[in-house]
């Protein structure tokens, strides 16, 4: 008798050829479920389809990438106009310091983290006495003409800048550096004397020997290479364009295909010339270019939209009061010069010269620097503190008596020029007594013109002089807000304070040329190496050396001289901080502030991700990384 036990289970898969169910039998399989198998089966595909979409969408976005992608053109504003794109001479023109760098190459470069590495060159040997640097080049590189690159391009570069014939803005940096040739790629400076900081000279950019070679050094300046370079950085010159009158308004470079390492992403680079910051912004803001060189903070509100963005650059850049003591002997006063410094809010300063784009400082070398030394003994903001410490040697006067004595003094100066009144025959005593009364009261408007009328007191020392103080600056909106705010400061503890600004670009020619200050307000630039020998060594308090308050000490100066003589940086590092407690000592200058570089790019320009330069160049140090184009890749 058959046997009936899972008799519809049999009859199905006798229906069947295999264990899985077909198609088409698949399809009757609601028929034999119930609601809740059936909402089962429902969740678990959904599960498994969910899944499934989860884990594509994973796989995609961990190997499909937004990047960069060869072509476009960027544009940008700049203020001035080049001259000479030429290593030899750049230095002696912002623009051309710009400019020079993209189209150039040196022996060595600096990183985006401030690191110095080999560039042109490819290795390099230092001698046990520090004094001979022998360096091997390159063998790959070509000029952007197609012209092999050797030993011969950096032999000539260095004797031109040693040349006096060339006129050289580097001809001090490098007297009594002997160069020679080894063999075509290897070249040996040799020195007097060591000197740490001498692999950073050799960032100077090297020029052709095939190109520059014949011509006379007298006739450099005049050859059109000056302008239509030809070097082995990663871009070429292409075309300039000029006005009826011979203005350059725009200057094009692209991308180099011989550069001896990556090629930029962007293909062209496009400069335009403007007279100042304002034409400057207007391009910008108009769609003219898409990124300003720099912007001064007095315009950085003006910055509007979200399609820009501003780069804050951090510069080894310090702005002091640089106090003269031979120009005015009350400041040979300790105590003074201390009062002086207490007296002022750094940060107060920051956020009204600098709108808060910048940092208060204490010492010349700054965070990040070698010798950076944030325990150095500090100068805290103390306005009573200060006031008593003039208290000493300055006693307060109502402004009542400090019109008197300065009155009286002025009158002194004029009376010779009323003894001639009163003694002239020909002038009638009514004559005479109106011309003195005009005398006085010219005086008298004269010193009451120079009272401030937020100055409360004044101060005069036992001889009955007046402490009276003049800050001499630039006629920057910076610089002038920075004086205008430590004047306050100054004229609240009862020093009269004047303040002399001279036009930006006749500063150097003038005042500092001449050390015609008693107190000058102005920047500083150390660059990558923090050697700050030319700023503070005796030897250099005559122009052009740049100790501007003619410190003199025989303490920091041996301290100034065995760092330069040491390349061991935890030795350098020892020193440079002992002679910033023999300054801080001293007092010198109060530093005040390093400031932020402005530099202002639209938002299509991608791949900037500099933060520190050491000089305004270094914003373009990964512009071969910078991009307009983009795609999707896949990795």
């Amino acid at each position: 008798m058959p046997s009936y036990k899972n008799f519809d289970k049999k009859l199905v898969n006798s229906l069947s050829n295999g264990f899985l169910p077909s198609f088409n039998q698949l399809r009757y399989i609601g028929r034999f479920l119930s609601n809740r198998e059936k909402q089962i089966v429902a969740g678990a595909l959904g599960a498994i389809a969910l899944t499934a979409v989860i884990w594509l969408g994973a796989t995609i976005k961990s190997h499909l990438v937004f990047g960069p992608k060869n072509g476009g053109e960027y544009s940008e504003a700049v203020v001035g106009q080049p001259k000479y794109i030429n290593p030899v001479f750049s230095s002696g023109n912002e623009v051309d310091a710009n400019l020079t760098p993209l189209v150039y190459s040196g022996l060595f470069r600096y990183s985006t983290t401030g690191k110095l590495m080999p560039d042109l060159a490819s290795g390099y040997t230092v001698s046990t006495d520090q004094k001979t640097y022998t360096i091997s080049l390159r063998q790959d590189v070509r000029w952007s003409d197609g012209e092999k690159f050797n030993a011969n391009d950096v032999l000539l570069t260095f004797e031109t800048i040693q040349n006096a014939e060339v006129g050289s803005p580097l001809y001090s940096a490098f007297q009594g550096v002997t160069v020679e040739k080894l063999d075509d790629f290897r070249v040996k400076f040799s020195l007097k004397e060591p000197f740490a900081p001498f692999l950073n000279t050799l960032t100077t950019g090297i020029i052709a020997e095939h190109i520059w070679g014949d011509i006379a050094p007298a006739n450099m300046r005049l050859a059109k290479n000056n302008l239509q370079p030809v070097g082995t950085g990663p871009w070429k010159f292409e075309k300039m364009v000029k006005d009826d009158t011979g203005v350059i308004q725009s200057y094009t470079i692209a991308s180099n295909p011989r550069y001896h390492k990556k090629s930029p992403y962007i293909q062209t680079a496009i400069f335009k010339f403007y007279n100042d910051y304002e034409q400057a912004l207007e391009a910008l803001r108009g769609k003219t270019v898409l990124a300003v060189s720099f912007l001064p903070n007095n315009l950085k509100d003006k910055i509007t939209g979200n399609n820009l963005i501003n780069h804050p650059l951090s510069l080894p850049q310090y702005t002091a009061l640089f106090l003269n003591d031979s120009a005015e002997p009350l400041l040979k006063d300790a105590n003074l010069r201390q009062a002086l410094a207490m007296a002022i809010d750094k940060n107060q300063v920051v956020t009204q010269a600098l709108g808060g784009n910048g940092i208060a400082i204490d010492s010349p070398i700054l965070p990040g620097q070698l010798g950076y030394y944030p325990e150095i003994k500090k100068i805290v903001f103390d306005a009573s503190g200060a006031g008593a410490l003039l208290d000493k040697n300055w006693t307060r006067i109502q402004p009542e008596e400090y019109f008197e004595i300065e009155n009286a003094a002025l009158l002194k100066n004029h009376q010779a020029e009323i003894d001639a009144i009163q003694k002239n025959p020909s002038s009638t005593p009514e004559m005479a007594s109106t011309s003195i009364k005009n005398i006085r009261q010219t005086v008298a408007d004269s010193v009451r013109a120079e009272m401030t009328t937020g100055q409360s007191y004044y101060r005069k020392n036992k001889e009955g002089k007046i402490l009276s103080l003049t800050i001499t600056t630039a006629d920057t909106s910076e610089y002038q807000k920075a004086a205008e705010t430590i004047a306050k400061s100054w004229r609240a503890l009862g020093i009269k304070v004047t303040i002399i600004a001279n036009a930006a670009r006749q500063i150097n020619r003038g005042a500092i040329k001449d050390r015609d200050y008693a107190v000058l307000l102005y920047g500083e630039l150390v660059g990558a190496d923090p050697d700050i020998y030319p700023f503070w060594h005796s030897s250099q308090t005559e122009y052009p050396g740049l100790n501007l308050a003619k410190y003199a000490s025989r303490t920091a100066d041996k301290l100034l001289e065995d760092a330069r003589a040491t390349t061991v940086s935890a030795e350098r590092e020892k020193l440079y901080k002992q002679f910033q407690d023999v300054l801080a000592k001293d007092l010198p200058a109060i530093f005040i502030y390093t400031p932020y570089y402005n530099f202002i790019v639209n938002r299509e320009v991608k791949g900037i991700t500099i933060k520190n330069i050491l000089t305004p160049a270094d914003r373009y140090t990964n512009l071969t990384d910078w991009y307009i184009k983009s795609t999707w890749d896949w990795k």
